[in-house]
This record gives C-alpha cells, sequence and structure tokens, in this order.
C-alpha cells in the first residue's frame, strides 16, 4: 500500500505476474510463451468461462471425460454449447481410451477437455497415455484442446506430469492451458487462474472479459502472486528444490 500499488490492472493482469508466468511455463514444463499469450483470471473458473465464450457458438459440441468437475458442462452449456460426455470406468482407471475420444470427436467439436491430475478421481496420465490421445487430437485439426494443469503439482509416488502444448508441439497453436495458484501454493481464497495459449484466442478471451466480469485485481495482490511465482523454493536434504504443494 504505501508502494502505491492499490490501482486497478491491466484487463490481462499486470505484465510482471504474466512475465513470471511465462518463466513458471518454460522452467517447469518446457513450453515458450510471451506476455501477450497469458491471461490471468478470477480463479480457474473464470479461465474456463472466458474461453469457452470467447469461442463457442450456438450448437458447438465440447467433449468432457466423466467423471468431471462439475462446472465443466454447466459453462458449455451457459455458453450455447453441447457437452458430449464420454465414460472413463474404473476398469479404465478413470482415464480416456483414445478410441473412445475419436468417436466422440464431430465436425461440430469445438473442444476437448483434459484434467489430469483429475478432480474428482486423482487420474493422472502417464506420458505414453497422453501420447496416444494427443495423436487422436493431431487427426482432428478442427478442434481446441483444454488441458486443466490445476492439480499439476499435486502428485506423487514419483509421477512425471506431462502436458499436451510441451508433448506434442503440433498442438500448441490449438492448446489452452490452464493453471493457478489454489492447488499448489494453497493460496485457494485469493482467486487467481491463468491461462496461457496462442495469441488470437487469448486475444479473443481479453475482448470478452473487457466488457464483461473483468479481474482488474488492485496492484498489491497481484504483485503477492508475482512473488509467490519467483519466491525461494524449500530443497531436499540431497538438495533438490520441493514442489511447490509440499511447502503446504
Amino acid at each position: 500500500m504505501r508502494a502505491g500499488k492499490t490501482k486497478y490492472t491491466l484487463v490481462p493482469g499486470i505484465a510482471e505476474l504474466r512475465k513470471a508466468i511465462t518463466v513458471k511455463f518454460k522452467n517447469e514444463n518446457g513450453i515458450d510463451y510471451k506476455p501477450e499469450q497469458v491471461q490471468v483470471a478470477c480463479g480457474g473458473k473464470q479461465s474456463i468461462f472466458n474461453a469457452m465464450m470467447a469461442t463457442i457458438d450456438e450448437g458447438d459440441e465440447v467433449v468432457i471425460p466423466a467423471p468431471y468437475w462439475v462446472t465443466y458442462p454447466d459453462v458449455v452449456l451457459m455458453c450455447g454449447g453441447v457437452p458430449v460426455v464420454v465414460q472413463c470406468p474404473a476398469e479404465n482407471g478413470f482415464k480416456l481410451k483414445p478410441e473412445d475420444l475419436d468417436r466422440a470427436i464431430t465436425k461440430k467439436t469445438k473442444w476437448v477437455i483434459l484434467n489430469s491430475p483429475s478432480n474428482p478421481t486423482g487420474a493422472a496420465y502417464t506420458k505414453a497415455e497422453l501420447r496416444a490421445v494427443c495423436d487422436v487430437l493431431l487427426k482432428h485439426p478442427h478442434v481446441y484442446v483444454m488441458s486443466d494443469d490445476i492439480y499439476e503439482h499435486v502428485n506423487y509416488d514419483g509421477f512425471e506430469f506431462s502436458t499436451p502444448a510441451s508433448l506434442e508441439p503440433k498442438l500448441y497453436e490449438r492448446t489452452l492451458t490452464l493453471n493457478g495458484f489454489s492447488k499448489a501454493y494453497c493460496m485457494t481464497g485469493w482467486r487467481l487462474g491463468y491461462a496461457a495459449g496462442p495469441k488470437p484466442l487469448i486475444d479473443a478471451m481479453n475482448r470478452m472479459m473487457s466488457p464483461g466480469p473483468n479481474l482488474m485485481l488492485v496492484d498489491g495482490i497481484e504483485y503477492e502472486r508475482v512473488e509467490a511465482s519467483h519466491g525461494p523454493r524449500l530443497h531436499d536434504a540431497a538438495g533438490q528444490p520441493v514442489p511447490p504443494v509440499a511447502m503446504r
């Protein structure tokens, strides 16, 4: 407050925070984004809403693997879209099979939503499993991919996290990668999510958010997020960085 960081901010978020987010994507996921390819929102839920509202036309279909987080189909319906739910039973590890995804995609499909690790099941795709899903998506160039990575750091037993835009560069231009601070840093009440993807998509999301449900967090709150992004990481006895979720 003494520094005067108490004013409204830019619609997509302050430049310092968006730059910090690009550093996170580069260092942790091997994905190159520019700050103008990042939008900061009031929680991950708003990131999903912004993307759907900016892209869905009446009757467009969105493929959602089930079990799913309850918000996904509701946002699709709010935006005039049609949720296409694909069941992923326990015998499949609650994961989407490539052949089931292929059958679910039609000429009306606008998005496929992937959430790994998953809410509510905790199912997480191995690199080989995600590779197989990406191979199907490569066959359907009209489909956008929404990768909800909010639980990226909530994994155990040496699991190696992967995300589509990193695993398959050919999907980069039609993948929106979502993440946030609520799970990794236990900052749920601060309501901060972010999305990164192709600039035309982010531009459309910004145009939608500007006159509508606008974030415009005060400076001080967003600068706290910059500190969380660049803040010191704990190290274990072997000198290895401790993932953010382990600091809780």
